[in-house]
């Protein structure tokens, strides 16, 4: 029997040739080119509609162009879009207010990527560091952890893993994740508490615990990563809340969908403590606490709380597991899930890219990674869209060695 092909469109075909020619960076996206998302639904130039499965990886977590969050910033930017340094925007104050209250912290500093509050989190690290607790400055270290991602600027992209991107670039090729000194005085650590890749996601969460237990008790300064894993798709605000009540991480980043995916913007939370060595002229943003962005996460923060999103999340997640349990199909590995956030792992010999590009051709819209799928469901996903998506995902997974070539993978 002759295997048929799948392809893209012409039409996706001359955009990616163009996007090629003159745009640089960024990952290896899925070929799907979308000019309109609504809630968990995205449409592409021809007009055909996905299921989306991985919610911008976790950037529109409250769905895409949630109403209310976009009210509020068309509200603003009729306004007044930017207020920066040079001034004061009136927003700042209250937001800073609401937000530190919350989460019992004292200090909120605002920048624009995650990866940019990640980075500036390790270097008001190393200021507390030195003039703190006395590290001289050329040993005063920050510590990473295993399969943590922090994003790929110079600051932090040695922190992680590593990788053949990273081995090309020489001033990178200095790593500390893997040598851990015997001198825990001079170390300072970051670390995404839950990766939501672990077959147990008990032991994954014991794991974060007795690393922060460890900075505890030696006066390591611990940075929790909450970029990805944040704004409540685990079912909690933060993944370091699964890890006890009494965890308190000295700095806590935030971004990605802190803002519904409506604006980049991104906070470090803190303690005066440590928030406090900051001074004027050392950690600033054009666009940091801008009137639009402070607009978005205030009401990303009102729907999360209205809707109850973070139980919706659970609910998600809970549906999503039993699924894929019941099914045990001979491809799935397993299924790390928390909340709204997952991972599908699938057994040797499956090409990860080749499921997804099969996905995406019928209609379910994710993202491969090593050894299988990366999922991130929008909080506020319908029950039955999640079940019509997962129907696509084990059709594939039935139907992936029938075809030929298929274009995308």
């Amino acid at each position: 029997m002759t295997k048929s092909d799948l392809y893209i469109s012409p039409a996706a075909k001359a955009l990616l040739a163009k996007e090629r020619s003159y745009t640089a960076g960024g990952f290896a996206p899925v070929p799907a080119f979308f000019t309109q998302a609504e809630g968990s639904y995205l449409h592409d130039g021809d007009g055909k509609k996905y299921i989306d499965f991985i919610a911008m990886f976790s950037a529109v977590n409250m769905g895409h162009c949630n109403p209310y969050i976009q009210q509020k910033v068309i509200e603003q930017i009729q306004k007044v879009s930017l207020v920066n340094q040079a001034g004061h925007s009136a927003s700042v104050a209250p937001f800073g207010e609401n937000v530190c209250q919350r989460f019992g912290y004292d200090k909120l500093l605002s920048l624009t990527s995650g990866t940019e509050a990640a980075d500036t989190a390790c270097k008001i690290a190393r200021k507390w560091g030195i003039a703190k607790k006395g590290i001289p400055a050329n040993e005063c270290l920050i510590l990473g952890v295993g399969e943590s991602y922090h994003g790929l600027s110079p600051g932090v992209w040695g922190l992680q893993d590593p990788s053949p991107q990273r081995k090309g670039i020489k001033f990178m090729l200095r790593s500390f994740f893997l040598k851990v000194t015997n001198n825990l005085d001079i170390l300072q650590l970051i670390m995404e508490p839950l990766h939501g890749t672990s077959r147990d996601p008990q032991a994954e969460q014991d794991y974060a615990r007795e690393v922060y237990d460890l900075c505890k008790a030696h006066n390591i300064l611990f940075i929790a990563d909450e970029v990805r894993q944040g704004a409540g798709k685990t079912g909690k605000f933060f993944s370091f809340q699964h890890l006890g009540p009494d965890v308190r991480p000295d700095l806590v980043t935030m971004g990605k969908s802190i803002t519904g995916g409506f604006y980049p913007q991104s906070f470090i939370l803190g303690v005066d403590a440590v928030l406090g060595v900051v001074g004027s002229y050392e950690i600033g943003s054009s666009y940091a606490f801008s009137p639009v962005g402070v607009a978005a996460a205030a009401a990303a923060l009102e729907v999360i709380d209205r809707e109850r999103l973070m139980e919706k999340a659970e609910r998600l997640g809970e549906i999503w597991r039993g699924i894929v349990k019941g099914w045990e199909h001979p491809l799935v590995d397993y299924v790390a899930s928390i909340g709204a956030d997952s991972n599908l792992f699938v057994v040797e010999g499956v090409d990860a890219k080749r499921l997804a590009a099969l996905c995406m051709h019928r209609g379910l819209f994710l993202y491969p990674r090593p050894r299988g799928l990366r999922i991130s469901f929008a909080m506020t996903m319908d029950g039955e869209v999640l079940r019509a998506g997962v129907k696509i995902l084990k059709g594939c997974l039935d139907d992936i060695d029938k075809y030929g070539a298929i274009e995308g993978e």
